[in-house]
């Protein structure tokens, strides 16, 4: 199951709405629009095919493409997603290590992606990525709010987290926490 923050629930819903009230169809329509009448078969040429043929925004071709076939498995399957990216057993103790911090922090929900480790409260405050010897940590704080932080401009998480760190050691985790308290605070 994906784990979604009540905003991130009221955003895709008001995106389906206003699919059918910007185009006059429903997404079950375009659904059926793009399996009965588009020529392409390939997941980049039926996006082409919608943004030529009907105009629209790549948002929404994202939508209905995503609705009508899923990327990847990985979504509904966020076990296998953490398994795939937390491999070693020094990252996955880096990765429990920041999970123990949180745990006193209310209304945190946990999203697994591909490339890192998502917690989000109304927003994304935190992410977490295994790199070589250790862990990069995004945090939701300006990056002049802490000396140990440098800009995360790079990385392809929530433009929200503006400054990371890297950390290599659980001790080390387990002193960030009033950084990662405010991350939350400011979620």
């Amino acid at each position: 199951m994906i784990n979604l923050t009540p905003k991130q629930e009221a955003y895709f819903k008001a995106l389906t709405v206003s699919l059918e009230h910007d185009t006059g169809k429903s997404l079950a329509s375009w659904i059926d629009l793009v399996r009965d009448e588009c020529p392409e078969t390939t997941r980049q040429g039926r996006a082409a095919w919608l943004k030529a043929h009907h105009g629209l925004s790549q948002t929404r071709i994202r939508q209905i493409l995503n609705e009508f076939l899923p990327p990847d498995a990985g979504w509904t399957n966020p076990e296998a997603l953490r398994t795939a990216l937390w491999k070693t057993p020094a990252s996955v103790a880096l990765l429990t290590a920041f999970e123990s911090l949180i745990t006193h922090l209310p209304d945190v929900v946990p999203t697994q992606r591909k490339g890192y480790s998502a917690f989000s409260r109304d927003y994304q405050f935190a992410a977490l990525k295994p790199i070589k010897g250790g862990v990069r940590i995004g945090l939701a704080l300006p990056v002049e709010s802490d000396s140990r932080l440098m800009p995360a401009h790079r990385e392809k998480w929530s433009e929200r987290l503006q400054s990371s760190l890297i950390v290599t050691s659980t001790a080390a985790i387990l002193q960030l926490k009033p950084l990662v308290d405010r991350a939350h605070k400011n979620s």
